[in-house]
């Protein structure tokens, strides 16, 4: 039986009260933006194929490359569940029913993964309301992907030169640094397929500690190929075999089947997010649509008072998009389970709008919240007292009040200072 909703309130509430030495600031949730990765998915096709990875045939799944699969959805459904008992427990929405006119926005990707993936949240937070995201009528929405979509673009040499300063010069130490991963890698993968080193004009045995990484061209100004994106892309698809429930034996083909097995291996996941993700210039010029979205959105909620009506809005995209913003504004964030700045699949950022009950000022807290990759495996129901984990996220740019609160005139400036407003496309569709 659960808790009564007055308890969990009355707990939470005073959660929401931010101790120190000082008195404590009471704040009250006025609105939130969420910000989620899409769900579980299956691989996608890679550069170079997952075949040149391995000597070993990987696992099928069960829909095309890219989908979401019916775990992924099933796993989304239980957060939207969650969500709805969490932001109810805040007073943010009604704890039964729907939603009224305005107060719940959502806008997806026009991805199938990011539009089932929110369909999934929605159904797991207003079941039988026949709520449905909105998504854009282009083939690529410009609010996730403005590069792609010609809003603004990458210049291929300053992109080379901004990744190779945050690398240390090049890549040699980089592989130094990680030559125990790779070396695990390698040992998982049997790494490569003697087309893949052909290709890199490697004539040593063919294994990644023999292949160099190097910036390369690709259809968004530059790409990184070599051992720490093969590492990515690899780790990525572990942790996803590892979430949808595959089979021991067939989460990387029983070498790596655990968490703990797969967590080392992620370091040169987020290694490669860190340098083609989260360098500055990358992420302004990918990330600022998304930013300018999220902070206008917020800061109609400030200028109304609260007196808007919109309550939450729920965008959903991807893990790059997360990186992007976390890139921009010098985020950062820890969750118990997972390594520092990962993005889990339906892991969301929330951008959390809250007022001091006694000053009526304005602050933001950002979360981080993600089922863990056992409750995703096992597919466990959460609610209050079973609850994802959750992380503050650090703003490494604001003198933020005990409990992550940024204030509102404080986060405006680190927000106009970081959005490259030649990437923000003001005709676009959008929430």
């Amino acid at each position: 039986m659960r808790r009564p909703y007055v308890l969990c309130a009355a707990i939470f509430a005073a959660a929401m009260t931010i101790g120190s030495g000082a008195p404590a600031a009471d704040y009250e949730l006025v609105s939130t933006v969420v910000f989620s990765r899409h769900g579980v998915r299956s691989p996608i096709a890679a550069h170079p194929p997952l075949a040149a990875l391995a000597a070993d045939a990987w696992p099928s799944w069960p829909v095309a490359s890219g989908y979401l699969t019916p775990r992924g959805a099933e796993l989304a459904k239980l957060l939207g569940s969650y969500y709805r008992e969490y932001f109810a427990s805040q007073g943010l929405i009604p704890a039964q029913g729907c939603p009224s006119g305005g107060a719940v926005s959502v806008w997806a990707d026009v991805a199938e993964r990011t539009r089932v993936t929110a369909q999934s949240l929605l159904d797991g937070m207003f079941p039988g309301c026949g709520l449905a995201p909105a998504s854009s009528s282009m083939p690529i929405d410009p609010l996730f992907h403005p590069t792609r979509a010609g809003v603004c673009r990458i210049d291929p040499a300053r992109a080379r030169q901004s990744v190779l300063r945050r690398a240390g010069g090049d890549f040699v130490s980089l592989h130094r640094k990680f030559r125990a991963e790779i070396a695990a890698l390698q040992g998982v993968l049997k790494c490569c397929q003697p087309e893949l080193c052909r290709a890199s004009g490697t004539s040593a045995p063919c294994s990644l500690r023999n292949l160099p990484s190097a910036l390369v061209a690709g259809d968004n100004g530059v790409r990184l190929s070599g051992p720490i994106t093969i590492g990515s892309t690899a780790s990525e698809v572990f942790l996803l075999e590892y979430a949808d429930g595959l089979p021991d034996q067939q989460i990387a083909w029983g070498r790596a089947s655990t968490p703990q097995a797969i967590r080392p291996l992620l370091r040169l996941h987020t290694l490669d997010f860190e340098l083609m993700e989260r360098t500055p210039y990358l992420a302004k010029r990918q990330g600022s649509a998304l930013v300018d979205k999220i902070w206008s959105t917020l800061r109609h909620s400030v200028e109304t008072n609260g007196a808007d009506g919109r309550r939450l809005t729920l965008l959903v995209g991807h893990d790059t998009n997360l990186a992007n913003i976390g890139g921009m504004l010098g985020l950062h964030w820890s969750l118990p389970s997972f390594l520092q700045n990962e993005t889990p699949p339906a892991g969301a950022m929330h951008f959390d709008l809250l007022r001091d009950r006694q000053t009526r000022e304005y602050g933001v807290r950002i979360r981080y919240v993600s089922q863990t990759l056992d409750q995703m495996r096992r597919v466990m129901p959460l609610d209050l007292v079973n609850p994802p984990e959750t992380a503050v996220v650090k703003n490494s740019r604001c003198n933020s009040r005990d409990g992550g609160v940024c204030p509102w005139t404080d986060f405006a400036k680190i927000v106009d200072r970081a959005i490259d407003r030649a990437c923000v496309d003001s005709g676009r569709q959008g929430p």
